[in-house]
């Protein structure tokens, strides 16, 4: 015999799909804040702003934008063995708890790459001093960007 009952869309569900797409839509706070350490134009992964920083100052930042790398990706394996270990107990966390746990789970994958990406721009910097030189002239030519109003 069929189960002939429609089947209703969870509330949580939907607004658990909504806060999934709805994450990336923004520059992330690290983002923000190494536009505005950098003084650059708009958004750039290539991290031109660096440029202006010696050899030895590129590598202390990929020493620390990679342990920074590995703290996220070491606190986004702690939360999935969390809830894993929840979920394999028979726990569920009810629906706003989980929001902020997908919510939280994007901004620390979202901060892994952008650390991963600032490392490895640091470093190539460093190796590549003729390339760093001709960014860091253009850089210092750019006018200050100004902050967006909020």
């Amino acid at each position: 015999m069929s189960d002939s009952h429609e089947e209703v869309p969870d509330a949580d569900a939907a607004s658990a799909d909504a806060i999934i797409h709805g994450v990336d839509d923004a520059p992330s706070a690290l983002d923000q804040a190494l536009q505005a350490l950098q003084g650059g134009p708009g958004q750039s992964l290539a991290d031109p702003g660096i440029t202006l920083l010696a050899p030895a100052q590129l590598d202390l930042l990929y020493v620390g934008a990679r342990m920074q790398a590995e703290h996220c990706q070491d606190g986004l394996l702690l939360l999935l063995d969390l809830m894993h270990g929840a979920q394999a107990h028979g726990a569920m966390p009810d629906g706003a708890l989980m929001q902020r746990f997908v919510t939280q789970l994007h901004t620390l994958c979202r901060d892994q790459q952008r650390w991963h990406a600032l490392a490895d721009n640091a470093a190539y910097y460093r190796d590549n001093a003729r390339v760093a030189d001709r960014i860091a002239s253009w850089v210092r030519v750019q006018p200050p960007t100004e902050a967006p109003a909020d």
